[in-house]
């Protein structure tokens, strides 16, 4: 595979000046202490940011979003033991940095201050294809130096804040979007011991009691890391938050395009596995030494989960795994190329008689953001969408999707080579609304969390270059030599690994 076009770019944070404050002589008595507390909290809540990369002048209109999870997001660590159970401890809590959207810019960034000098960085992902980062400290110290801001290239109602001028350089880069072949990603629910008459049987008493679904439906995600994610970041409890809080930021940010119904993405709690057998629905379904069956292990986790009484409150799991994901063929063969897998309609459900829990999935993600459309097109699945030119499952009935093309490209497609792989097709709107006013979604309509939210996190939260190069490639990527032509040759080579994801 080739390696992402990507520029290094400096990137303004920039302010509009008071008007009419610009010569205050201060004489506001007590009132000024409020006034500049109001006013740094306006100044947090909205961010203004302009850079050029590849050719196009962006500027971004940020947004601070507060409703991912509540301010002391539960975590956990899940560690087998010698007995062969699991054991689950809570971790302390740990502050992470502020996450901002800008819907316009389909743009999701996490924006934090450099612990040296206290310079704003950004990571996030913009639009369908662009990611940015900032370049580590230790190469930029060695091979690149800051310049100084250009003032007259702004808008004269603004001025660059005296801590706001990002002088640090980023990375901006190009994504892959290499499609996945036509693979069943889903499979269909068994029915459970009720009898089918029951469900036909509809009295107008029923209809009349019925719940509507509210404005805002709230899923509850509980995020468990396999033991290969644990490791893939480092084993750093802190550096699994940002990373997994910024992940669903970027599966929000796709819900958030919808204007009904309002689908808010919630994350209910992380379970970190310190073991391979703290997934054992994961470690008892693979193929080879890394693979998965994914039908198989669905079922498992779904059993799993029935049974396990410890765990926060949720309305849909999903695992997360770098194990590749293949489908059991009639002929025995597990075929490669599915990313994940989940059942259609499957939140909020429960099976008794199987004794298994239907609103689970299983996602593919190396460790680079790459997971996070896989994971809005699985969920996607647990709230009732099939794919763009699909029938709708008998037990849910509804429209379906035969009016939409699979070649359109929206979400609940594969073919995602353009914007529209950042959006849903009328059909899967209509869908979520078929499934959200049905008898099986109610799980969805309480409020997530009453305790005050905390920051959302995208794309690309905490990790150095380093740390990128040894989970995408498996080594350190970070030397610098002592000439400054190797430094810069050192440079390009470090920054091709990085953007090669």
């Amino acid at each position: 595979s080739t390696v992402p076009d990507y520029e290094i770019v400096k990137i303004h944070s920039i302010r509009k000046r008071e008007i009419g404050n610009l010569d205050d002589g201060g004489g506001g008595g007590g009132g000024g202490h409020k006034r500049t507390k109001e006013k740094a909290s306006a100044e947090d809540a909205t961010k203004e940011l302009k850079f050029s990369a590849f050719g196009q002048n962006l500027n971004l209109n940020l947004q601070k979003s507060n409703s991912l999870f509540r301010d002391k997001l539960k975590m956990f660590i899940a560690e087998p033991n010698v007995s062969g159970s699991i054991h689950y401890t809570e971790l302390p809590h740990e502050h992470i940095g502020d996450t901002y959207q800008d819907e316009q810019n389909q743009a999701a960034l996490l924006l934090l201050r450099d612990n040296d000098d206290g310079t704003l960085l950004m990571e996030g992902t913009i639009g369908h294809d662009l990611v940015v980062k900032p370049v580590p400290s230790h190469v930029r110290k060695h091979a690149l130096t800051p310049s100084t801001p250009h003032e007259d290239s702004l808008p004269t109602n603004v001025t660059l804040g005296e801590r706001d001028f990002v002088h640090h350089q980023h990375i901006v880069y190009r994504r892959n979007s290499a499609s996945s072949p036509d693979l069943s990603d889903y499979a269909f629910m068994e029915p459970d011991a009720m009898p089918l008459y029951t469900k036909k049987k509809r009295t107008k008493r029923h209809t009349i009691n019925k719940r509507e679904a509210p404005y805002v439906i709230y899923p509850e995600i509980l995020v468990i890391v396999d033991y290969d994610g644990y490791r893939l970041h480092g084993g750093d409890n802190v550096q699994i938050k940002r990373y997994f809080v910024s992940f669903w930021n970027g599966v929000d940010l796709r819900y958030k395009l919808l204007k009904g119904p309002k689908i808010r993405i919630t994350i209910a709690g992380i379970i970190i596995s310190r073991g391979r057998d703290a997934t054992p629905y994961l470690e008892r379904n693979r193929v080879g030494r890394d693979a998965i069956d994914s039908a198989a292990a669905l079922t498992d986790m779904g059993k799993y989960l029935f049974r396990e009484r410890r765990l926060p409150v949720y309305d849909i799991a999903v695992a997360v795994t770098k194990y590749d994901m293949c489908r059991r063929r009639k002929g025995g063969r597990c075929t490669k190329g599915t990313a994940g897998f989940a059942y259609v309609g499957g939140a909020c459900v429960v099976n008794k008689r199987l004794e298994k829990v239907n609103s689970v999935a299983i996602i593919e993600d190396t460790g680079g953001f790459s997971g996070i459309i896989v994971a809005a097109h699985e969920v996607g699945h647990l709230l009732g969408a099939v794919h763009d030119g699909s029938p709708p499952p008998t037990y849910l009935g509804g429209p379906g999707a035969e009016k939409c093309r699979w070649e359109d490209g929206f979400i609940m497609s594969d073919l995602r080579h353009t914007e529209k792989g950042f959006k849903w097709s009328p059909c899967s709107v209509s869908s979520f609304h078929h499934f959200l006013n049905g008898d099986t979604a109610t799980c969805l309509f309480n409020s997530p969390h009453e305790d005050e939210s905390l920051p959302r996190v995208l794309p690309g939260k905490l990790l150095s270059l380093d740390a990128q190069c040894r989970k995408d490639r498996g080594t350190s990527a970070c030397f610098v030599s002592k000439t400054s032509g190797d430094r810069m040759k050192e440079l390009r080579w470090e920054l091709s690994l990085f953007v090669h994801l």
